[in-house]
């Protein structure tokens, strides 16, 4: 496993949601993504924001609304 930086991407409804440069633990070989508790309420919290747009595709940079 190794730091690393994900696309985290969400299908809700007619939505897609689309969030940037999540950091994650990367697994070398199958690459598998493993969020920590702390990145995983982070990225509940900026989903539930982001669907209120009602806008069809979105697509956020994590860095950039996790501050």
């Amino acid at each position: 496993m190794k730091e690393g930086k994900i696309k985290h991407i969400v299908d809700v409804g007619n939505q897609t949601v689309i969030i940037k440069n999540v950091p994650a633990l990367v697994c070398g070989q199958c690459g598998e993504a493993y969020l920590d508790d702390e990145t995983a309420l982070k990225l509940e919290k900026i989903m539930d924001e982001l669907l209120k747009t009602k806008t069809e595709i979105i697509i956020a940079n994590y860095s950039d609304i996790a501050a």
